[in-house]
């Protein structure tokens, strides 16, 4: 049995995964906006890694983007093999779409796991509503990476980021199969 380390923000896309990626696994999730601290960060994987190593797991998926410094570093002593991404962006939209939509200008990108934890994350940045729309003033506007098909429920929580960002909205329909090859591409290099 395989088990993965993910950030919370992957949790409801990994769970729809669950049937389609052909190995059996055991899901452990850490706490969206842990990227903030590094140290706390390094603390609650390297935790986790021990865990899933005393367990006797046959490999261990990290579902992160390079959200630590010293993400490798952290992973080296365990069976473990980090998804090939640089964040929960482009683990779900490849690098070619991100600069598609680049060339409209700089957007802030939120996933279903993203709008479920930004206010935890803001204010684990101590951002009130004045220093949000300071530091996020030079996005042209945010996009919601629907992977779940669910924008059309969520249209009051993306108002809500709205009305805190002062960012405009736009929604992206994405499917899943980015991120399912990266999970199976992770999975594969540690059967070697």
């Amino acid at each position: 049995m395989y088990a993965i380390i993910a950030c919370g923000v992957f949790q409801k896309e990994i769970e729809g995964l669950q049937s389609e990626l052909g190995f059996p696994f055991e899901a452990h999730y850490l706490a969206s906006g842990l990227h903030v601290d590094f140290d706390d960060m390094r603390e609650a994987l390297t935790g986790e890694l021990e865990n899933c190593q005393k367990k006797g797991c046959e490999g261990i998926i990290v579902i992160y983007g390079q959200c630590h410094p010293k993400m490798e570093d952290i992973l080296k002593p365990y069976h473990a093999a980090l998804i090939d991404c640089q964040s929960c962006v482009d683990a779900f939209i490849t690098r070619k779409a991100m600069e598609e939509k680049a060339r409209e200008g700089l957007f802030f990108y939120l996933s279903p796991g993203w709008l479920d934890a930004w206010k935890d994350i803001f204010a684990r940045l101590n951002w009130d509503q004045a220093e949000a729309r300071l530091q996020m003033g030079s996005f042209r506007g945010a996009v919601y990476i629907d992977t779940l098909s669910d924008a059309h429920q969520r249209e009051e929580e993306l108002l809500e980021f709205f009305d805190f960002t002062n960012l405009p909205f736009e929604v992206m329909p994405v499917d899943l199969s980015h991120f399912k090859s990266l999970i199976i591409k992770a999975q594969e290099s540690l059967e070697g």
